[in-house]
């Protein structure tokens, strides 16, 4: 919850309590949460958000984790519009940019970047194994729609304003699997 609320619900004596017995921390300025909760993915990109403020979005790997295509990282990206001024800090990365509400959807209440688009980004700015185990993990998940995803994928690719990363991120496309893998002989893959 956001400083202020924190300190509505408790009052200014009893959230510095809570923060002096660590029951509350702070993960960054503005927010606190309860200690007990303050690695949980979720209390954390809820936090994130409340810190980047209204119009923000859970971007990049975090966006892509939170549709269960990534892994999760104690890092988490939030994105925020032009003309607000929030810095990153540590363990938060805040990255400006035009957010269309098209390409936001609510999961588990939180606004996060829509899969085709947080993949296209991860694709052309990312770390490229990060990106190909993800985009693979998208298009395992989405079976016979798959091919529909790697064409989406691949249109927003086309179509991006900012051409950096575009022409390893189609590579990356290509080279994606969109089935599970078939096993190796003696495991490996």
């Amino acid at each position: 919850m956001t400083w202020l609320d924190a300190e509505r619900l408790l009052g200014p004596a009893g959230l510095a309590a809570g923060l002096a017995d660590g029951e509350w921390v702070q993960p960054w300025h503005g927010v606190v949460v309860p200690a007990a909760r303050a690695h949980d993915p979720m209390t954390r990109a809820a936090a994130a958000l409340l810190r980047a403020g209204p119009h923000s979005v859970l971007s990049g790997p975090t966006a892509v984790a939170m549709h269960g295509c990534g892994p999760v990282d104690e890092v988490v990206d939030v994105t925020i519009p032009y003309g607000r001024e929030v810095r990153s800090q540590p363990d938060l990365t805040v990255h400006q940019a035009w957010i269309r509400e098209c390409d936001v959807v609510e999961l588990d209440g939180l606004r996060t970047q829509a899969l085709d688009f947080a993949i296209t980004e991860l694709l052309c700015t990312g770390d490229q194994r990060q990106a190909l185990d993800c985009l693979e993990q998208a298009l395992g998940r989405l079976g016979e729609q798959a091919e529909r995803f790697r064409a989406l994928v691949a249109e927003r690719v086309a179509r991006r304003r900012d051409r950096r990363g575009t022409r390893r991120a189609s590579a990356l496309l290509g080279l994606a699997w969109a089935k599970p893998r078939p096993e190796l002989i003696g495991g490996a893959r």
